[in-house]
């Protein structure tokens, strides 16, 4: 018995050592990595930027996951070997100062980004979704905190760090998300289109699925990415509805990325009964949209400081 016992295990063994094991906490929905949001209706976008790319408009966004810090050089350097030598390493992952392992991975192209999350069953959040999980329950303020950037609260240029630092060095926002705000800007998955929000959601629109979980898919040569980082000031806002964008292939040294999942019962990582105080009722399938209203355009002087959309 013991001589099948011994041949069971090492039968085992070896079929499982051809197989690739990924790491569990990029994996696991769970508390400790991912905030579950439950979607609603929102007024995204502001005319308080001197940019004039984000027309509010109401939106609703369905149930998601999305990582409570940015994707730090040390989940990207386990993923470099689970994935193997086809991945391109990082510039600087190897950097005595912005390779340490808390730090948020930078210098990753968009489709880097989608092939991480990918690799781990999630995804890029839309432009939706980020901005609704960096108001953090709020509606129109400009930050979570307010309508003023705080160095106590963010690492931008008035940080004076001149580098990003470790993910959740500042305070999370009510939805438990770290740096939501500067430290390094996030791919996410739109396209970039200056007037996008502006026409794609118009009341004359006649298609029923405008409002509900927007996404830019009409293909062009940029991406949009969300957050700002530690190089903004106050002429680049790291506010909740700034928009940036870059070439889809461009890597920089102050953008990096977090990942999201959408809402699914298929998830076997997934213990619902971890996420404390939070509201996990979901609205009736089907439910109207009700329009929420949408503040006033402010008098504001466009300041593009060179900044090119062609």
């Amino acid at each position: 018995m013991k001589k099948y016992s011994a041949l069971l295990l090492t039968l085992l063994l070896s079929s499982c050592s051809s197989e690739m094991v990924k790491n569990p906490e990029m994996l696991s929905l769970s508390n400790i990595t991912v905030s579950y949001i439950r979607g609603e209706a929102f007024v995204m976008g502001s005319y308080n930027d001197p940019f004039l790319d984000k027309s509010p408009r109401s939106v609703r966004v369905s149930d998601f996951y999305i990582d409570k810090t940015e994707v730090t050089n040390a989940a990207y350097a386990q993923y470099l070997i689970e994935a193997g030598e086809s991945v391109r390493k990082p510039d600087y992952i190897t950097d005595l100062v912005l390779g340490a392992p808390t730090l948020p991975v930078v210098s990753v192209t968009y489709q880097e980004a989608v092939d991480f999350c990918e690799f781990y069953n999630k995804r890029l959040p839309t432009e939706a979704e980020w901005e609704f999980a960096a108001k953090g329950g709020t509606k129109f303020q400009d930050y979570f905190w307010g309508d003023d950037e705080n160095p106590l609260y963010l690492n931008s240029r008035a940080s004076k760090k001149e580098h990003a630092v470790a993910v959740a060095s500042y305070p999370p926002n009510r939805y438990g998300l770290y740096d939501m705000h500067g430290n390094v800007r996030e791919w996410v998955v739109d396209y970039y289109e200056k007037d996008f929000y502006k026409y794609a959601c118009s009341p004359l629109s006649t298609d029923n699925n405008c409002y509900r979980n927007p996404v830019n898919e009409e293909p062009s040569r940029y991406r949009s990415n969300r957050g700002g980082s530690y190089s903004y000031s106050e002429g680049y806002p790291a506010t909740v509805s700034f928009r940036f964008f870059d070439r889809i292939g461009s890597k920089h040294k102050d953008v990096g990325f977090r990942c999201a999942a959408s809402d699914k019962d298929d998830w076997l990582f997934l213990d619902r009964s971890k996420f404390e105080n939070q509201n996990f009722e979901r609205p009736e399938e089907g439910q109207c949209i009700q329009e929420l209203e949408v503040p006033k355009m402010k008098i504001i002087t466009p300041s593009f400081k060179g900044l090119s959309f062609e």
